[in-house]
């Protein structure tokens, strides 16, 4: 029996290594222009199968008029990343930011992870900020001194900053006709959005300007056991014995930081929170709470909006800013969760939504890479086929999937009735905007900043689905439902729109500084 079990072992070993080098060959190797053009067709395909809503802003003939503009311009063989670099703008002409294309990365063998651990790329340690055609670093994350916060990059390889985003620009978009979002994503994203269009490499040269003084360094990628290595190179000194009680101490301790870390959402990479709470106080300013959420993901978000919402209770605030810049969306959960804390009226948070088959929303579960998964689809089907009986409903011939948020929801006892300043800009998306969208449409709250990269009319989530092309392995990511709150507004396409219209400066917060002196002379 255990004979049998380690050669089952050995034989998916050899199969994953073969796997792995198969694939890495495969987006490798120049593509034959009927590939190319299989790919092509297989991407039109599926849009055309399960995309809810394809031609929301672009009509059907403009559509497959660039798609055959595509196919007809692929005169030779090609790489998968430079056919990505064509097929991209072609995706994003659709402008629906949910909706987009990846270029496949090299897979690592089991003897590379082993050695070395997981690999990333270069930029992953930094994160970066834009201004004009100009891109800085933010913060840096990683261990590299000279990879100075404030700095410009001004080229990587010898390929200028400015031309970079240019291009980048091409690739994605956000939802309709917005345009804030692109210059503020491809700022922000200028490391992946680098690794996605470029071969891997073992270094990258970077040119930076930090003051006056202008230099180079070469980069290099990050393996996950590089930390374990460090420490085996440490000297190690001898552990304390510690009495029972200050062990029983010691695991209460950690079991509270570890209860916090998942209230806040805590990014182990970053060393951050995703969501922050504070007082804002001074001798000339009323008391004004202060919520910063990065993205509505990570983490137990129910404890933390109870614990805010019942210290601004307590604490007799009259005064909310939400700052949603720079968060791209996440959970129907928790923004629904957070707009029942600051409404006082019964609400339908959001519209049933729209499919275009049935089981649509099935579709991840039956095309998944993952075997485990695909398997318990199927096992599960009868049940499953039982579920979308009472979940979807057909209406004047579509189907829609009705998600408990279409039901009319009670607001929080405690609910704030206070002021509410929601600070925003181009990076505010998906769920962002469908909250943004309520407050909006509510007169909830007054808004700041820049247009939202998120439509208020809604956008094509819910739940995804991801696939790969049979030839170029690019990886295509959409949504399966139409999601909109119950509030439109025309001419449609265009995000929220802010009251009062402040685009800051670099190191500056001018939107936070409005508020701060709106509420200090009570206007």
């Amino acid at each position: 029996m255990v004979r049998k079990f380690l050669m089952c072992a050995l034989v998916i070993l050899l199969l994953g290594c073969s796997s792995t080098k198969k694939y890495n060959e495969q987006i490798s190797k120049l593509h034959s222009i009927e590939e190319i053009q299989e790919d092509i067709d297989f991407t039109h395909h599926k849009l055309q199968r399960l995309h809810p809503d394809l031609y929301w802003y672009i009509s059907k003939d403009s559509l497959d008029k660039k798609i055959s503009t595509l196919k007809q311009s692929i005169k030779a063989p090609i790489s998968s990343i430079e056919f990505y670099k064509r097929l991209a703008p072609v995706v994003a002409s659709i402008r629906q930011g949910h909706t987009a294309i990846y270029s496949p990365r090299k897979r690592q063998s089991k003897k590379e992870k082993k050695a070395k651990g997981k690999r990333s790329y270069e930029f992953k340690p930094l994160a970066f900020e834009g201004e004009g055609d100009k891109v800085f670093i933010k913060k840096n994350y990683g261990k590299d001194s000279t990879l100075i916060a404030g700095s410009e990059v001004l080229s990587v390889d010898n390929e200028k900053t400015n031309d970079l985003l240019t291009s980048f620009k091409k690739l994605y978009t956000g939802d309709g006709y917005n345009t804030t979002f692109i210059p503020k994503y491809t700022s922000s994203n200028f490391g992946s959005l680098y690794a996605r269009t470029h071969e891997q490499k073992d270094s990258l040269l970077v040119t930076l300007k930090t003051g006056d003084s202008i230099y180079s360094r070469y980069i290099y990628p990050s393996y996950s056991k590089e930390n374990e290595v460090l420490k085996k190179d440490t000297a190690t000194v001898p552990k304390q014995k510690i009495s029972k009680l200050d062990r029983q101490i010691a695991r209460k301790k950690n079991k509270q930081i570890r209860k916090n870390q998942d209230k806040y959402g805590y990014d182990s990479f970053k060393k951050e929170y995703n969501r922050n709470f504070e007082f804002i106080t001074s001798d000339t300013t009323a008391t004004v709470a202060y919520m910063k959420i990065r993205s509505f993901t990570k983490g137990n978000y129910k404890d933390f909006y109870e614990e805010s919402f019942s210290k601004i209770d307590s604490a007799k605030c009259q005064n909310l800013i939400l700052d949603l810049r720079g968060n791209l969306g996440g959970r129907l959960s928790e923004i629904d969760e957070l707009y029942s804390y600051v409404t006082d009226k019964e609400y339908v948070f959001i519209e049933k939504a729209k499919m275009t088959k049935r089981m649509s929303f099935l579709y991840p579960l039956f095309h998944t890479k993952s075997w485990i998964a695909k398997s318990g689809a199927v096992l599960f089907s009868p049940l499953l086929a039982t579920y979308q009986l009472f979940k979807v409903k057909k209406i004047e011939g579509a189907p829609y999937f009705k998600f408990k948020y279409s039901k009319p929801r009670a607001p929080k006892p405690n609910a704030y009735t206070g002021k509410i300043y929601v600070l925003i800009n181009g990076e505010s998306f998906s769920a962002s905007s469908i909250l943004s969208t309520h407050l909006k449409a509510t007169k909830r709250a007054i808004f700041i900043g820049e247009e939202t990269g998120g439509a208020y009319n809604g956008t094509i989530a819910g739940l995804f689905t991801i696939l790969e092309l049979p030839n170029s392995k690019i990886n295509m990511r959409f949504g399966l439902m139409k999601i909109n709150a119950p509030h439109t507004v025309q001419p449609d396409g265009f995000g929220i729109l802010p009251d009062v219209y402040i685009q800051s400066e670099k190191d500056k917060d001018e939107e936070l500084d409005w508020v701060l002196q709106n509420v200090k002379t009570g206007s």
